[in-house]
């Protein structure tokens, strides 16, 4: 034997490397070649015509099984016998039934007898995740189009509504579900002979329907399921499924799931799931060994062998020396395995045909490229490597299954023992795909099976050398022997029951669905995006959980610097009437939960399940419960996470008061929108300024020095052309932003001074309000406080940032006429240690307007011009 690789030998039959496609391969004869009558195809073809051209029996159908079983290559060779008998389709997918039953068969005789020879319009359409009835659509059109030419669809009005429909959809229109029966009926009155509406993959229209949490798309399958049977325009119905209709509810609050349960009773289910000595029949089929021809006679020879030791272990499946020969290069025992380990775990990219026909890392093609034939060495694909090629990669993705604590433990474990040598690792890994199989059957990790699965060929001195592997994994405690079964386990299981723990802790849990949430689930705010943006002024609205325990009445911000409120209602009575603001004075708006009770639900798991994980002292000890409450509790949070996006989802069975009125909101574009609007509205005298380092209630510490340091200047240098600041720094910016570009500090008649701001400054509001709360001090002083509880409030609604510079502004502008006092103490001038005390304490200062009038004033204003004046000033 030369040394090549086994792909040289070997490779796989184009039809197994190309998933069927229904849409696509309707009327592909290419796509229907070399198809297979298996046992379970053939039980099932009869269970399905044997309701043909009858008025008794079912009429609609789920086919369901994991991902690679053959369902839509199935399901294609159904439709295929149901065209016109003078179809391409129909013609080949009779010689296959002939080819395999016979002529005389009943199977055969079933075919011809059920099916007329005009056919079925056939109706499919592979699902997505849209509405049921998008889908349905899509499936009548395709009929529609392979049944009738042009020139009849043009005359026939049913066609033109289904394509204007199809046009309304395609402009992100939705159809209304309670027109599909009847467009479904009408269609099979014009066909004259009746439908077969196939929906592939129609698990994608329940996720869609579960997460949206509709339930017209499910009562419009029922709605289908229970259309009037008519015997010469007769409707069928097949989906297919990849898992039964239960495990789509997993998202779905309890009493939804009862509804998807009675829904699914409409239709019989057809569990396509073959056995695991069918389905080694079926992986011959798909290796194409035409090229081996050299290697045969070995092959053969090790076949016949793996026969002889096989045969009196597994009994539960015959499996013959031509089966193991036909499977080769795949180990006779990875061959038999797979299938069990592909129904109970397979997911849509990692799937029996998927790890036999992709070239991904581990796959079986990857391995025939790999490996290399040597001598008279026939190396074949252990379980080890499907171990790493569907429990490695799978990851996260099992959390919801039902041996997720076994899946776990074994994982956990082999992760934990890699720093075993090669071999050792590889029995682990073979003891665990074994165990996850079955702990009972004949597939189970019985020593001797252990054995056998490491070998390349069974031969007592291979098998002794893998049991001395065995033995040092049990003296090492890494895997047990359970003797009463004669199995080996890497797993140990649980004592802890988290289904019963969990719901211990809802029926215990007496906190108010409010409560919970804000404890869990506390809101951020949301800013007023347009509004911010057009002033500089950052504005947002708290946001809080609410029910009727709170008196609407008495709401507040918890924060004095929050803009507005949003309450978000959690309780099923609404409120009888709602404030246009919160008692602080600021906008409030309330919106409704839509789902309360599932948002209830799943509210209650993730804080059921977050008290177990640090409550439950079993957990301490048991790491396998442990880690399945951390996957759970992860679950729990992303559903309740989408449970809350979609509960206040705008525009979704939603009631929105704002600022006291019912309105109607149809995104959360609108929402954002009304948010600037509020803003606009309330907060019209808001200032205008873009500087982020000082328009905020809170400064840096870069900030607070650059404001310190202008203020100084003000002080200081306040004849001086920009304040005599230098340079680029934080300080200059201010002044720029604050001063200079507001004309608040400006040259007049060749002089530098403070002047109020210019027209559509920007800040003229807030000068106006400044100077009028210091002019307004005639009787008695007023402290600062006040001010900025004025201009904080609305319509001001003015960050404190940029405050004392303005204030500073005024003070200077009039220096004649306002005194300043701290605490009740007249300060004759003033200095930049008043001004940093009176930024913390505003309370400490107060100010008080002296009117200067009459002839004083006419004296002060000639001072003023003499003093101003430069050239007087030389001449003095």
């Amino acid at each position: 034997m030369t040394n090549k690789k086994l792909s040289h030998y070997f490779s796989l039959q184009r039809r197994y490397s190309r998933s069927i496609n229904l849409e696509r391969d309707l009327d592909s004869v290419e796509a229907l070649e070399g198809y297979v009558l298996t046992k379970r195809a053939i039980d099932s073809l009869s269970r399905i015509l044997n309701s043909f051209s009858s008025d008794e029996g079912n009429r609609a159908w789920t086919l369901t099984s994991v991902y690679g079983t053959g369902k839509s290559a199935f399901a294609h060779y159904l439709i295929s016998l149901c065209a016109n008998s003078q179809n391409k389709m129909h013609i080949k997918a009779l010689s296959i039934a002939e080819d395999k039953l016979g002529k005389d068969n009943d199977i055969y005789q079933l075919i011809q007898d059920k099916i007329s020879s005009v056919g079925l319009m056939r109706a499919v359409a592979t699902g997505q995740r849209e509405p049921i009835s998008h889908t349905i659509i899509r499936a009548l059109l395709t009929g529609v189009d392979t049944f009738w030419t042009a020139t009849q669809k043009n005359k026939i009005n049913v066609v033109r509504q289904l394509v204007d429909l199809e046009a309304e959809i395609n402009d992100g229109g939705k159809v209304d579900s309670k027109e599909i029966p009847n467009l479904v009926l009408e269609v099979a009155k014009e066909s004259k002979t009746g439908i077969f509406l196939v929906i592939d993959e129609l698990g994608k229209n329940l996720e869609y329907a579960a997460h949206a949490q509709g339930a017209e798309d499910l009562y419009l399958l029922q709605q289908l399921a229970e259309l009037p049977k008519d015997s010469k325009t007769p409707i069928y119905i097949l989906g297919i499924l990849h898992q039964a209709f239960a495990e789509y509810t997993q998202r779905l609050a309890t009493f939804q799931k009862n509804e998807w349960a009675k829904i699914q009773g409409r239709f019989e289910d057809i569990a396509f799931t073959e056995s695991s000595g069918q389905m080694m029949s079926l992986i011959g089929e798909a290796i194409d060994s035409s090229a081996a021809d050299n290697i045969s006679c070995a092959i053969r020879s090790d076949s016949e062998e793996w026969s002889k030791y096989l045969e009196p272990i597994v009994v539960d499946e015959e499996i013959t020396d031509q089966v193991i020969q036909k499977v080769y290069p795949l180990h006779p025992l990875s061959a038999f395995a797979l299938p069990t380990l592909c129904q109970r775990y397979a997911q849509n990219d990692r799937s029996l045909f998927t790890f036999l026909t992709s070239g991904e890392p581990l796959s079986f093609r990857n391995f025939l490229e790999e490996v290399t034939v040597k001598d008279n060495n026939l190396p074949n694909l252990k379980l080890d490597r499907v171990y790493d090629y569907f429990i490695e990669a799978a990851g996260m993705g099992l959390a919801s299954r039902p041996n997720l604590q076994r899946w776990v433990e074994i994982q956990d474990l082999i992760n934990d023992a890699k720093r075993l040598e090669e071999d050792s690792l590889r029995v682990l890994k073979t003891i665990g795909i074994l165990n996850l199989i079955t702990i009972t059957g004949s597939m189970r990790a019985t020593r001797t099976l252990v054995s056998l699965a490491m070998c390349d060929r069974p031969s007592q001195t291979q098998i002794n050398y893998w049991q001395e592997i065995i033995d040092k994994l049990l003296k090492q405690n890494l895997i047990t022997h359970r003797r009463q079964l004669d199995e080996l386990r890497i797993w140990q299981g649980s004592d802890f029951n988290v289904d019963s723990e969990l719901s211990t802790y809802i029926e215990q849990e007496r906190s108010p669905l409010v409560k919970l949430l804000s404890l869990q689930r506390p809101l951020r705010p949301i800013v007023a995006q347009r509004h911010s943006y057009q002033t500089g002024t950052l504005r947002y609205f708290e946001r809080h959980y609410l029910d009727n325990s709170q008196d609407l009445s008495q709401l507040r911000c918890s924060s004095v610097d929050a803009d507005g409120f949003v309450g978000y209602w959690v309780d099923d009575e609404m409120p009888s009437s709602v404030p246009s603001t919160t008692s602080d004075g600021k906008p409030l708006i309330i919106l409704s939960a839509a789902n309360l009770d599932i948002l209830q639900i799943r509210t209650l798991e993730f804080v059921a399940l977050n008290n177990i994980k640090k409550t439950a002292k079993e957990l301490q000890t048991d790491g396998v419960a442990r880690k399945e409450v951390n996957y759970r509790l992860q679950e729990a949070e992303e559903f309740l996470d989408e449970t809350l996006n979609q509960s206040f989802s705008i525009g979704v069975n939603q009631q929105c008061w704002i600022q006291g009125q019912l309105e109607i909101l149809n995104n959360i574009t609108d929402f954002n929108s009304k948010l600037s609007d509020i803003c606009d509205r309330v907060y019209h005298r808001s200032a205008i300024l873009w500087n982020e380092l000082i328009n905020r209630r809170d400064l840096t510490s870069q900030g607070v020095k650059a404001r310190r340091e202008l203020i100084q200047a003000m002080l200081e240098h306040q004849n001086e052309e920009r304040l005599a600041l230098e340079g680029y720094g934080p300080e200059v910016s201010m002044y720029y932003s604050l001063l200079e570009e507001t004309g608040i500090y400006r040259q007049e008649d060749n002089y530098w001074d403070f002047y109020p701001p210019l027209e559509n400054s920007g800040l003229n509001s807030l000068w106006e309000a400044v100077e009028n709360f210091c002019l307004a001090a005639t009787e008695t002083s007023q402290t600062f406080d006040l001010l900025y509880q004025h201009l904080a409030a609305p319509p001001y609604g003015v960050k404190q940032g940029a405050v004392p510079v303005i204030l500073a502004a005024v003070l200077l502008y009039h220096a004649d006429d306002l005194g300043l006092y701290q605490d009740g103490t007249f300060i004759p001038v003033l200095g930049t240690e008043h001004f940093e005390l009176l930024v913390k304490y505003p309370e400490r200062f107060a100010v008080k307007y002296f009117a200067v009038v009459g002839l004083r004033a006419e004296v002060f204003k000639e001072l003023e011009a003499i003093l101003r004046n430069p050239q007087l000033k030389k001449i003095g």
